[in-house]
């Protein structure tokens, strides 16, 4: 049936979408600017993720909020992925789109990133790992640890 095709098309969309917040997309882009020799580059994604780890960890150590789709965990580093508030994919997305905006300084790739942001932010709600108040909260963390660390380096 074509609605199931469809249907499994738009699932898999979501599914690929959604590493583009993934740890592992944005450490990519750090290890790219460390063997660039931009430092500063790297400076600025470094000290963000540390800025945006250490706030989740403090966040859910003391506000624990369970997925949509609970996850079960045994100890404090399973608790901590367990919990769903605030969206680390909505974080580094919106960190990462911030930084790039800033670096092409291009109002056709501004437009992009920031659709593909929206994209990935939504990719958590319809994979049902977040809901609309994870990934604004993770949004909004995002966008100021960007902010800060520009203001801080």
């Amino acid at each position: 049936m074509p609605s199931e095709f469809l249907q499994r098309q738009k699932n898999d969309f979501f599914r690929d979408m959604t590493s583009f917040g993934s740890l592992w997309f944005y450490a990519i882009f750090m290890v790219f600017f460390l063997i660039l020799g931009d430092y500063s580059s790297f400076k600025v994604l470094l000290s963000g993720f540390i800025l945006m780890y250490f706030a989740v960890i403090i966040i859910r150590s003391i506000y624990f909020k369970n997925r949509p789709i609970k996850y079960n965990y045994n100890n404090y580093i399973e608790k901590l992925d367990a919990s769903s508030f605030p969206s680390l994919h909505a974080s580094r997305t919106a960190f990462l789109a911030g930084f790039f905006i800033e670096y092409f300084s291009n109002l056709l790739a501004s437009a992009f990133l920031a659709a593909l942001a929206l994209i990935v932010v939504y990719s958590r709600i319809y994979l049902n790992r977040h809901d609309w108040k994870d990934v604004s909260a993770g949004a909004v963390l995002g966008a100021l640890a960007y902010f800060a660390v520009n203001y801080i380096l």
